[in-house]
């Protein structure tokens, strides 16, 4: 079925009240292949999970390729944050990596700016610990403008971010060498 709430195609030629008193017909008797209930579509937070697992998986290959060795999320409780992946990179300096973006949505990666100000959030409270890593946001997206670009300037010009690289610029994906 092309739609989930199309009914299945049954032929003219049968008799639908026969076939259900005889158990003939479509998907019925011995020999009948089973017919499934059409597949339900997944919600949008599940969509969402789906892609952000995705996106993390291609985070984590870049990571790799640059020659990062990955110890995967570490919860920092003395400030309530959780990082997506800690990472030492070739240099031998330990990074903390968070994770946005998905490939579909209106408003992608960093262009929600709840999403922006959860990031920020993140590394001013990464900034209380004593001798915190660089802080380094990856996004499949960067605000173009208005409100979420003056946010990501506002983060780079405190210090609560490191860098953000947007995972499909090459040259910004260059910077993550550094460390």
């Amino acid at each position: 079925m092309d739609h989930p709430d199309q009914l299945p195609f049954v032929a003219p030629d049968v008799d639908l009240e026969l076939a259900a008193a005889t158990d003939i017909g479509p998907g019925t008797g011995a020999d009948a292949t089973p017919v499934a209930p059409p597949a339900a579509r997944p919600s949008f937070q599940a969509s969402a999970g789906i892609q952000g697992r995705q996106f993390a998986e291609q985070c984590d290959t870049l990571l790799t390729h640059l020659g990062y060795e990955l110890h995967g999320r570490r919860v920092l409780p003395e400030v309530g944050v959780e990082i997506d992946q800690e990472a030492v990179g070739p240099a031998g300096t330990v990074v903390w990596f968070e994770y946005k973006g998905s490939v579909q949505g209106s408003r992608p990666g960093l262009r929600r700016t709840d999403t922006m100000k959860k990031a920020i959030a993140n590394g001013a409270l990464l900034r209380a610990l004593p001798d915190p890593s660089p802080y380094v946001v990856i996004t499949s997206h960067l605000p173009e403008a208005g409100s979420g670009a003056a946010m990501l300037t506002a983060a780079q010009e405190l210090r609560y971010l490191a860098d953000v690289v947007c995972l499909y610029d090459p040259a910004a994906t260059a910077r993550l060498k550094r460390w």
